[in-house]
């Protein structure tokens, strides 16, 4: 059993990429002015909507963990009815290295201060980043049969999330694209150090190359 290089090289790029722009969506909307407005009327206009003018805790606040660790126990789950060690190495790297990277970044960057909003950082968002996370784990693990409506299920959810972040003025939208592709980045990682949609079975009886996932 073997992985091409080509598609291990391809993982890491796109890692590479989806990293390139969460620095880029930080530039355009953290690190200027004009971002940081547009980035905040964003928000507030949004969470206005929904009745919301100050940070609020709301349902997500209260169930958030509840739902990510019954997530996790869908995939541990999964993990060992397909009997596989591997799928489970891999959804670990990929929910964990995106928690880890989107908090450390989240409280690592400078906010520069320009009297728009809130002065601390909150870029990337930490919980986008560990829905994301969970639903590209979850579909990599489950068979391949049930992968189309689980992919619009955890889709739809994340979706879900992401609007419900910025209607309780937790995170501001770029914070939200910012935990999307901090998870997309390590999703792709991961495909990288630990691969699991392109393995390749040799048989050397029938010279036939089989790819699994």
């Amino acid at each position: 059993m073997k992985t091409t290089v080509t598609h291990r090289i391809g993982a890491l790029a796109a890692a590479a990429a989806a990293f390139a722009l969460a620095a880029v969506t930080y530039a355009m909307f953290v690190a200027s002015y004009p971002g940081q407005v547009a980035d905040n009327t964003a928000m507030t206009d949004w969470a206005a909507r929904w009745g919301n003018d100050v940070p609020t805790a709301g349902w997500l606040g209260t169930h958030q963990l509840t739902v990510l660790a019954a997530i996790g126990a869908v995939i541990a789950a999964a993990c060992a009815w397909r009997r596989s060690a591997r799928l489970a190495v891999h959804a670990a790297i990929v929910i964990l290295s995106a928690v880890a990277a989107a908090v450390f970044l989240k409280y690592g960057l400078h906010r520069p201060a320009f009297g728009v909003g809130t002065g601390n950082n909150s870029f990337p968002s930490n919980t986008v980043a560990a829905f994301v996370a969970a639903g590209l784990a979850l579909v990599v693990v489950v068979p391949r049969r049930l992968r189309t409506v689980v992919g619009i299920g955890a889709s739809v959810g994340t979706i879900v999330v992401s609007a419900a972040v910025v209607a309780l003025q937790w995170h501001r939208p770029s914070d939200v694209i910012g935990g999307w592709l901090i998870a997309i980045a390590a999703a792709s990682a991961a495909e990288c150090l630990v691969p699991v949609r392109a393995r390749v079975d040799y048989n050397p009886g029938t010279r036939l190359h089989t790819v699994r996932s």
